[in-house]
């Protein structure tokens, strides 16, 4: 009789639990209706932001609806299956990674068309672009997974944040002139193994409460920053002083060039090249380039980032605003800051005119 009633109570429990969650479920959707979206990115150990290794993820926004598919060394797209003699190797943020758009919509792929356009059958884009990561977390990813891809060249597409993300996310600092690894971000590891399992996947594709709940994990609980808001007096970890933040200290402009002459030794240690092009959106006041990086930007443009002959730059900038009469809200996702397919194709129309003589073959 007692196993009965104990077996009747769990029922009840079970029973008003499900109707709970569906009645909670419910009200979300009428009351704060949430874009779903299955995770992809990955924190790397060593605190920077990678994809992730093979499979499929999806994401909404508004009406947009995109699935993304990924290889096993972590890029977007079928670029990556390619046996291509030549291989170029993209990497930069979310716009390089094509948020929001298609896989054929990104300039990425656009850029592989033009090349099979020009007769370049045997060169590649592979697209190993990732949202969310700044200028610091390329360095850390070519040594984690660059010698895998093995690739002839590597096309930087630098982006309106990408120093500040350096700066925040301290991956790299300088002492002394020297840069030295560090790190701010620390993953959880069982947070990181949950977000694979199935079952929570399937969560985040179908509930929009559950969304919420992923929202809160990961700002409260997936990542553990080890300088506790750059507090000199409990940071575990090695940074900067606080007045290095400052634009009226030289620090950020010297961590941007010392990233930039790392990513060079690594290109000159695996018989690459490396090419820096923006993604088309310096300087306008549309586009809101964050100081520190038109700071670096700046530099680049006028030849004194202190870069080997082994370094190229570039900058469509010019093309792509004569294009759009500077308007580049007319080029983003309503609603968004990431290039619509008009601005996908603009960026890769404008980027193919000022790099063809270098990817081609």
């Amino acid at each position: 009789m007692k196993n009965r009633r104990r077996t009747q109570n769990f029922l009840l429990v079970l029973v008003s639990l499900v109707i709970s969650l569906f009645v909670a479920e419910l009200a979300v959707r009428i009351i704060l209706p949430q874009d779903k979206m299955v995770t992809w990115l990955e924190m790397h150990p060593d605190g920077f932001m990678m994809n992730q290794s093979g499979g499929k993820a999806f994401q909404e926004f508004g009406d947009i609806k995109i699935d993304y598919s990924f290889t096993e060394n972590r890029l977007r797209g079928k670029s990556g299956n390619s046996d291509a003699n030549k291989k170029v190797l993209a990497i930069g943020d979310s716009f390089t990674f094509g948020l929001l758009l298609q896989e054929e919509s990104s300039y990425i792929h656009l850029l592989n068309e033009h090349l099979k356009n020009a007769g370049s059958d045997s060169v590649v884009i592979l697209n190993g672009g990732v949202g969310g990561a700044g200028l610091a977390d390329w360095p850390a990813w070519l040594e984690y997974n660059g010698a895998n891809l093995d690739p002839d060249v590597i096309l930087y597409f630098m982006n309106i944040h990408d120093l500040e993300r350096a700066l925040s996310k301290n991956i790299y600092m300088l002492k002394e002139d020297s840069l030295i690894k560090s790190q701010r971000w620390k993953p959880s590891e069982a947070m990181q193994s949950l977000g694979k399992q199935n079952w929570y996947r399937w969560l985040q594709g179908k509930s929009e409460l559950f969304n919420i709940v992923v929202k809160l994990l990961w700002r409260n609980i997936y990542f553990e920053d080890l300088t506790n808001d750059f507090d000199t007096e409990s940071s575990s970890v090695l940074i900067p002083e606080m007045e290095d933040f400052s634009l009226e200290s030289d620090y950020s402009l010297s961590l941007g060039k010392a990233i930039f002459k790392k990513m060079d030794k690594w290109c000159i240690s695996n018989s690459c090249e490396l090419l820096i092009t923006t993604t088309g959106f310096f300087p306008s006041a549309d586009t809101a380039v964050s100081a520190h990086t038109l700071r670096l930007y700046n530099a680049l443009k006028e030849g004194s980032a202190e870069l080997s002959d082994n370094v190229r730059f570039f900058d469509p900038s010019e093309c792509m605003s004569s294009k759009i009469n500077s308007d580049y809200n007319s080029i983003k996702i309503p609603g968004d800051s990431h290039p619509n397919e008009q601005g996908a194709k603009l960026i890769a129309d404008c980027t193919w005119i000022a790099l063809k003589n270098y990817i081609t073959d």
